[in-house]
C-alpha cells in the first residue's frame, strides 16, 4: 500500500514539474510574443511615419513638376515671341544698308542733301546702276564729334542691289577719297551679337594656329570657313 502510495506522490510530483517547465515554456514564449509585438508595433509606427513623410514628398514633387510645367510653357511663349520679333525685325532691314565713315557736311546740319548726292556719286564709281529710296543720318548730330561721323542708312526697293553694292565695294579702296567707307548689313541686336562672337572666335583660331580662316555668307549666315576648301 505504502509502494502505491510513494509511486502516486512520486508521479504527482513528475507532474507538477512538468506542468512548471510547461508554464515556465509558456512565460518564455509569451514574453517573446510580446517583444516581436512591440518590434511589430515599432516597424508599424516607423512605417507611418515614412507614409506620411512620402505622401508629403509627393505633394511636393507634384507642385514642383507643375512649377516646371508652367515655366516651360512661358519660356517657350517668350522664345516664340522673341523669335517673332526677331525675325519681324530682320524683315524690316533686309532691304537697308549702313555705311560707315562718310564725313559729315559742316553746313548741312540735316547733311540730307550732300549725303544723296556723296552716295550717288560712289554708287556710279562702281558702276551700280540703282539708287537708294532713301538716305538717312542715324543719331543726333553733334558738333563736339566731327572726326567721327555718324552712320548712314541707306534704303534699297531690291535686295540685288544690296548683293550688287557688296560685291563691287572693294573697288572703294582705290580711290584716295573714298578709301575708308565701308558697307555693312543692318544687322538686329541679336545678329551683332553673333557676329562679335564669331569675329572673336576667328580671332582665337588664328591664335591657335589655324590659317586661312575668314567669315563667308553662306545662304545669309556668317559661318567661318577654311579659304583654301
Amino acid at each position: 500500500m505504502e509502494d502505491k502510495l510513494d509511486t502516486l506522490i512520486k508521479s504527482v510530483n513528475e507532474l507538477k514539474t512538468s506542468n512548471n517547465k510547461l508554464v515556465s515554456s509558456i512565460n518564455s514564449l509569451s514574453e517573446k510574443v510580446a517583444t516581436i509585438t512591440n518590434k511589430v508595433n515599432d516597424h508599424s509606427a516607423q512605417l507611418n511615419t515614412l507614409f506620411s513623410k512620402l505622401a508629403s514628398l509627393t505633394t511636393k514633387v507634384e507642385t514642383i513638376e507643375s512649377k516646371i510645367e508652367s515655366s516651360n510653357t512661358k519660356s517657350s511663349i517668350l522664345i516664340n515671341d522673341n523669335l517673332i520679333t526677331e525675325m519681324v525685325d530682320r524683315q524690316s532691314r533686309r532691304n537697308n544698308v549702313l555705311l560707315f565713315n562718310l564725313p559729315e557736311a559742316l553746313n548741312d546740319p540735316t547733311n540730307a542733301s550732300s549725303d544723296s548726292t556723296t552716295i550717288q556719286n560712289i554708287l556710279d564709281f562702281l558702276d551700280l546702276k540703282t539708287k537708294p529710296n532713301s538716305v538717312t543720318r542715324l543719331g543726333k548730330p553733334s558738333s563736339s564729334n566731327t572726326t567721327k561721323p555718324r552712320p548712314v542708312k541707306l534704303r534699297f526697293s531690291d535686295q540685288k542691289d544690296i548683293f550688287e553694292l557688296f560685291s563691287f565695294q572693294n573697288k572703294l579702296k582705290s580711290n584716295s577719297t573714298w578709301k575708308d567707307l565701308r558697307f555693312s548689313s543692318d544687322r538686329t541686336k541679336q545678329q551683332q551679337e553673333y557676329m562679335s562672337h564669331l569675329r572673336q572666335e576667328l580671332l582665337n583660331r588664328q591664335s591657335n594656329g589655324e590659317q586661312n580662316l575668314i567669315i563667308k555668307y553662306i545662304k545669309g549666315t556668317p559661318t567661318i570657313i577654311n579659304s583654301k576648301n
